[in-house]
């Protein structure tokens, strides 16, 4: 963590003394050399997916990269704003829709991942938590709430609240809770979900959208 230092003038200057913060060029570098060292991380965790034949491991090996590749897109968004660790968070999941969209549906299924998102402003940690949620409800969804190789849109919202308060959903029209193999509330995303929720502060939780499945935070 950097520690903030005090410039110092002479006593007799009429300016007023802040808490210095890195040159945006600095923080630009570090958070692009971030984005791209996961980056990389993602690419390698996709070839070695190749030499694997357990579905098991397969599908947990694709929770991993997508969960890497929502903290990267953290980085980049910092990157793109130069904004002294903040970001807006309805562009980040703009951005991260995107490349959920191109990554996590099944060959000719037409899984469309559809974002409306109010601007937000956000501390870049909370943009990770959201991104690491958003990719576990997703991944979830186009697995779990629709057959395979069939069609089917996941949507995501963000609605500005006062005082910076916000509230996220992610609605499927899929199958429903009860129909799916893996109901939400077990296994290791629904963990990752409770962990950044609590970091967040959040109340969340699951509930019908007849069809399919609403999952709705609150922070």
């Amino acid at each position: 963590m950097t520690t903030a230092h005090h410039a110092a003038f002479p006593e007799t200057a009429a300016v007023a003394v802040l808490p210095s913060v890195p040159e945006p060029s600095a923080m630009d570098e570090v958070n692009h050399r971030v984005a791209n060292s996961l980056q990389l991380v993602a690419a390698m965790m996709t070839l070695e997916a190749r030499r694997i034949a357990d579905p098991a491991a397969l599908a947990v090996l694709a929770a991993m990269t997508l969960r890497i590749a929502a903290i990267a897109g953290v980085h980049r968004q910092l990157c793109r704003e130069r904004s002294a660790g903040q970001v807006d968070l309805g562009e980040y999941l703009e951005q991260l829709g995107a490349g959920l969209e191109a990554g996590c549906g099944d060959a000719g299924a037409g899984r469309q991942i559809r974002v409306a998102a109010e601007p937000v402003i956000v501390a870049a940690e909370t943009a990770s938590s959201i991104g690491v949620i958003v990719s576990e409800l997703v991944g979830n969804a186009c697995k779990y709430a629709y057959p395979l190789g069939s069609p089917g849109a996941v949507d995501i919202s963000l609605c500005a609240r006062p005082m910076g308060a916000f509230v996220l959903e992610v609605v499927d029209r899929g199958r429903g809770r009860a129909a799916r193999a893996a109901p939400e509330g077990s296994g290791l995303g629904s963990q990752f979900i409770a962990s950044m929720a609590h970091r967040l502060g959040a109340r969340y939780g699951w509930s019908d959208a007849r069809p399919g499945t609403r999952f709705t935070l609150c922070a």
